[in-house]
Order: C-alpha cells, then structure tokens, then sequence
C-alpha cells in the first residue's frame, strides 16, 4: 500500500504533490495567524507549529522517500544539529499538546493565557525579579516554534522542486553587481568564489545587506544559512566601517523590513545591537500585546515603511523626515528596555545612549534618538489619557518635543507602534486624536499661537456643520438656533467627532424629550466592533455613565474605548465601542437593539442594573486567578492638567465589570463626569475621568482630594479580590 501510494500519487507528480501541500500550509498558517511569536498560538496550525514539521517530513518523503526527522538527517537533507533542535523543538510543542488536551478532556490546540499561566504553575518555573514564571515558560516556547519555523521555511526553500524552464527564466533575469553579488528579480545571492570573502569579516556582510537593501530584494535563503553560521566566528566588535554601513542600511526605506529580520534571524542584528538578543522571543504577558518584543519591533518597523505610500498625514509627515535612519533605529530600540526591574523607557534610554555610542551617531542624532525612545509613548499619553482642547497642554508639550523634524519623528513612530501591538488597536477615534495633537502642536512649533489656531478651527467646524446641518429635509431650527446649540458643545467634542456624527446629534438635541433618552449602536466591520451612542440631558439620567457601563457589563461586552462629553446646559453625550464575543463575525441588528433597549430602560429607570446582571447570568467554574498583567494598580489624582477639572488617572487589570464599578463608586462619592477617556493601553487599562464636584468646582480640599483617591483605590482592591468574581463569565 506504501508503496503504490509513494508510486501513483507522490513519484507520477511530485511537483503538483509538494506545491499541494505548501499552499495547504500556507492557507491554514493564514487562517490560525501568520507570526510565529503571536501570544495565544495555535500549537498545531500557527506558524513554527507542529503543522510546520509535518510539511517538512511530507516534502521530505515526496523528494527522499524519508517520512521522519532521523531518515531525512541520514539522506543528508538534515545536518546534524538541525536535526536535533528540531526533534528537541517538535517533542517541546507535543507535550504541551498533550498537557492541553487532558487537562480540557478534549481535542485543545491554542496555548491561550489562562492555560499558560496553568502550565508554568504545575510545572513550578521559576520567575525572576524582571520576568514572570509565564513570561519565562513562553520565553522557551516561542524559541522551540522559532526554531520549527526557520528550520521548515528554509527546508521548503531548499527541497521545493522547480521546473528547468523556471531556472532558465531566472537565470535571464539574473545579473552581476560589483563582481561579488549575483542579483535577481526577488533575491540576492554572492557568486561562489567570493562568498568565503564575503563571510570573513563583518563588513563584507554588512556590504551584502547594504546591496539588498538598495536593490530592494530577499537574502538569498542559502547564503543567509552561510551568514548564521559564520556569526560565532565574527566577535563583537564594532568598526568604524561596520558602524556606517549599517547607518546606511538604516538610512534606506521600502525593503528595511525584510533586511533587518534577515540580519536578526542569522544573528548579525545582536552584533549591532546587543540588547536585541536580550529581546529574542520575549513575551510581554499582558492582554494588550498579540506579539514578544522581538516580532513587535520588527512589525512596527514594516509598518512604518508603509507610511512612504500612505496618502495622509502620516505619510506626508514621513516622506518629510530627513533623518530617517535615526528614526528606524529608535524604532529598532524603543522596546528594548523590556523584561527588567525598572521602566522601559528609561531603560531604553540607557539603551539608547550606548548603542549611539556603539555605532558613532553625531551629537545633534543622537539626542533626538534618546528622546524618542525614552519618550516614545509620552504623544500617545497625552493624546488619549488629557483633554488637548486646553491650549496649556499643547504648549507644555511642544516645548518638550523642541522641534518640527522631532514632532513628526514621534508622530509617525507613534502611530507605528500602536499599528504593531496587534489587529485592531489602531482605530478612527485614535488616529483621529493623534493627528490633532500633532497637528496643533505642528503649528505651535512653527510660528503659529495654538490657542488662536485652535479656535479658528472650531469656528471652521461649526461652519461646516451648520453648512450641512442646514441641507437637511424637515429641520425646525433655522441657522442662528443651530448655531446658539452648537456654541454649548464642549471644544473636545467638536475636535474629536466627524462631523456626520455631530449633525446627528444635534438631530438628537433638536428633537429630544425630556424622560426619553436617544440610544443607539452601530457595527463597524473594519474593527469588528459595536459603537453605542447615548444622548441624554443630566436631569433625566443622573449617573448615567456608571449605568450605561453597568448595561454593557451585564450583557458581557468587552468596552475598548469610551468617551464623555457634556454640554454647558446638561445634555451628555457618552460613546461606548464594545467587543461582542458572543458573535465570531458581524453582531446581528437585532442583538445591537436588544442592547440599546436595555440600556433606555435602565437610563429611565425601568430596570435596575442589579436585574440585568441576574437575568444574564452565565455559570462557568472557570475564572483566571492571576492578573494578566503584574503591572500595580494605582489611583492619582491629578489638579495641574486642566483649569477647569480635577483629573483622576486610574491604572489597573482589566477585568470584565471594572468600568462599571469604578464610574459607580465615582458617582457614589458626590462627583460628576464631564469628560472620560477609557481605554485599554498597552500593559494596562488606563480610565482617565475628568472630575467636579456637585458644585461644578474642581477638588481643591487635599483631604477631599486624599480621600477620593483612597477611595477608589479600595474599590479597586475590593473589586480585584472579592466583586470581579459577580462579573467573570
């Protein structure tokens, strides 16, 4: 039976067998993620998993006849140590496998954050001061599916059957360079008798990448082999030549991506740049990141070379860059500091300061690449966490950045960063408040008041929208009505909303009701999420934030990002975007309904958020014990970022109900909400209220401000070890 199968299927058509079974692999690595470090893997399917081998060994009997790891080492398609990581690699992930599927009595693949953080209790890992028994278990993981990984890509590489007409075709479009370099339509190789000069030293490798780079092609997989393995020959030391050279590499744009994961890869990145091997395959065990420190480096670096063909302000700002190789290597840097006792930035600032001095950046280059990686989340802080409405903010902060070149550095390496941390972080609504900061600030550093600027705009905002608003059929309000309406509208509200959604609004104010709140939701595919809209006047809905939160909790949506805004005369618009887990592809209208009708209910007091949570119920022994993230909670109470507000900054682990409970226990200690921003950042959820007290003052009392602040943080202890077990599903 064997051998009639190795006869008629695999022998009479084994380039149609082996291109067969690649294009399954690579359809199934699209469909279970296509990075081998993303942080729930599938430990059959994802990429560098098991799945990986079985190809190996499929193509391996197809071309050998050899159907195991040991046969193909003794047909030589294996070397010898290849052949024993890759056996040491394959038996790490089945006894994972294993341990999965007993302990869930059934078929279980994906290695998720709760079965990890089991797997390295049972299997009593040590931590460390800087890593987290998970984060050392997972460490060791993704260096096993790494390994599968590398090992498979270069193996299909190698062993891929191609026809003689596909060599003659690249042969054609093949030519010389330089005399070393053999250079064709999508990879570079070095002609054979140099390749020895080549390897030798550090410089003639770094003048292979340089030439791949500015040909915009791949390192040849065979000769990147060769580079792997004459790295430990190399030492580590830096030359005056090998620090230029991989200035110039740093300099190019369009194919950096793919060079700097070659050079990383065969180990000559860690030449460079030490601290990159500190970051190989480490795992930031949080439920914010889908990628190790290592992938999301190398991500937002590809993602930034996208911005040279992006049409929009992020492109516009990165094509006008000068100094993009200092920004690519900050880019390279920024998250270096991870896995230590102390903050990453200001590790990474240290970082910084060495490597500049490891690769002889000039003085003027090398601040700015200090500054932007010790401050590269200090524009995303203050975008998402204040309210930038207040000019005061925009002028603290331009005078931190110093410059026009260092703002749209930060900017773009903002944006790109967030892009990297995994599907669905970037949004509209951040994008959105991004740019406006950069935007203002922009203007502030060259020449322009922003305070003067940014009321030109809002004049230029409400003019847009009266131009629109007035088009509309059946309005009862003439012009100077919408307008009176549109000057009660909070300057942040106007700065952040498109303007369709500002219109409907004020729709929503022209016809409302006292008693009958406007609630609405609507599914946006781009993100897979729900965005519930609530308009409301204070008198009708008291604490209606803590409520609206109570309704999501209760019918056990994930909240992402909220927004509130409050109008001078009392109407409240508050802006909900929700997961809805319960659906694996688009939310059906008659759920988003039943949602919005919950929540009208509750706002007029037909039902208590008490009742939601007992008719919703769900019974599950399940419940994670640890916190994602061991990151400490804190409470701050902030009185110097806003004139008008006192600003509560509450860090903590997100848990299914926080929200609620924390704009609950808001509402309960004599506080209104005029402005909130919630959203879930990258190690931990951060909920920024814009507080005042009944009277509309700011908390000026310290024993006032003592006691709030004591407050919440008992509620956060309370919540964290008694009250998140009411919400867990």
């Amino acid at each position: 039976m064997f051998a009639e199968f190795q006869k008629k299927i695999v022998r009479s058509r084994i380039t149609a067998f082996v291109e067969e079974c690649i294009a399954s692999r690579e359809r199934e690595r699209a469909e279970y993620g296509s990075a081998v470090k993303q942080l729930e893997p599938d430990i059959k399917r994802s990429p560098g998993g098991l799945r990986d081998v079985h190809l190996m060994r499929w193509v391996g009997f197809a071309r050998f006849g050899a159907a195991n790891i040991d046969s193909l080492r003794l047909q030589g398609a294996l070397g010898r140590e290849e052949a024993r990581v890759l056996l040491t690699a394959y038996e790490f992930l089945k006894r994972v496998r294993v341990d999965l599927h007993f302990a869930a009595g059934r078929c279980q693949d994906v290695l998720s954050r709760d079965e990890q953080l089991r797997i390295a209790d049972e299997r009593q890992i040590e931590g460390t001061f800087a890593q987290r028994p998970v984060e050392r278990f997972m460490q060791t993981y993704f260096r096993h599916s790494t390994t599968i990984a590398e090992l498979c890509e270069r193996f299909i590489t190698l062993y891929r059957p191609r026809s003689v007409f596909c060599g003659f075709l690249r042969s054609l479009a093949t030519h010389r360079s330089e005399g070393v370099y053999r250079v064709g339509t999508d990879s570079i190789d070095v002609i054979s008798r140099r390749q020895e000069t080549v390897l030798s030293s550090l410089p003639g490798i770094l003048r292979f990448y340089v030439s791949a780079a500015r040909y915009g092609v791949t390192p040849s997989p065979k000769f990147a082999e060769r580079i792997r393995a004459a790295v430990p020959l190399l030492g580590g030391e830096v030359t005056p030549e090998s620090a230029a050279l991989f200035r110039d590499i740093l300099a190019t744009h369009g194919n950096l991506g793919v060079i700097l994961r070659s050079m990383f890869r065969t180990g000559v990145l860690e030449i460079l740049v030490p601290p990159m091997a500190h970051a190989r395959c480490l795992l930031q065990f949080n439920q914010y990141h889908s990628y190790t420190v290592d992938e999301h480096t190398l991500r937002t670096i590809e993602q930034l070379e996208r911005f040279d063909r992006d049409p929009g302000a992020l492109g516009t700002a990165y094509r006008s860059i000068r100094q993009k190789s200092i920004l690519h290597l900050a880019l390279l840097l920024h998250d270096l500091g991870k896995g230590y006792e102390e903050d990453h930035s200001i590790v990474g600032r240290a970082i910084a300061d060495r490597i500049a001095d490891r690769l002889r950046i000039e003085d003027a280059d090398r601040e700015n690449l200090i500054f932007l990686v010790h401050r590269h989340l200090s524009m995303v802080h203050l975008a998402f966490r204040r309210d930038t409405s207040e000019p005061e903010s925009i002028l603290e902060f331009s005078r931190e950045v110093g410059s026009a070149e260092r703002l749209r550095m930060l900017f773009v390496l903002s944006a790109a960063d967030l892009m990297g941390v995994g599907p669905g972080v970037w949004t509209q609504w951040k994008s959105q408040l991004l740019f406006d900061l950069f935007d203002r600030t922009l203007l502030l550093l060259t020449g322009q008041d922003a305070a003067v600027d940014h009321k030109q705009r809002l004049v230029e905002i409400k003019q847009q929208v009266l131009a629109i608003a007035s088009q509309s059929a059946g309005r009862t309000n003439n012009r100077q009505e919408l307008g009176n309406l549109l000057e009660r509208f909070p300057a942040n509200y106007l700065a952040t909303t498109p303007l369709s959604r500002i219109v409907a609004d004020l729709d929503a104010l022209e016809n409302y009701r006292p008693g009958q709140p406007v609630v609405d939701g609507q599914y946006d595919p781009a993100n897979h999420t729900v965005e519930y809209r609530i308009v409301t006047h204070e008198r009708d809905a008291a604490g209606c934030f803590h409520k609206a939160t109570g309704v999501l909790t209760a019918h056990y949506l994930e909240i992402i990002s909220a927004q509130i805004s409050t109008t001078t005369d009392g109407f409240v618009f508050d802006t909900f975007r929700v997961l809805d887990r319960d659906f694996s592809g688009s939310v059906p209208p008659e759920r988003i309904e039943g949602v919005a009708a919950a929540m009208r209910k509750m706002l007029t007091g037909d039902v208590r958020v008490e009742e939601l949570f007992q008719r919703n119920r769900r019974f599950s022994t399940s419940d994670r014990t640890q916190a994602v993230s061991d990151l400490p909670a804190r409470v701050v109470v902030d009185n110097g970022s806003s004139e008008r507000y006192s600003v509560i900054d509450v860090f903590s682990h997100d848990r299914p109900g926080l929200l609620y409970t924390l704009s609950r226990k808001i509402f309960e200690l004599g506080l209104s909400v005029e402005l909130a921003k919630i959203s879930t950042h990258v190690d931990q959820v951060v909920d920024v209220f814009y507080v005042t007290d009944r009277d509309g003052q700011k908390l000026q009392d310290a024993g006032r401000v003592r006691e709030v602040q004591s407050e919440l943080f008992a509620t956060l202890q309370e919540f964290e070890h008694r009250d998140r077990l009411q919400f867990a599903s």
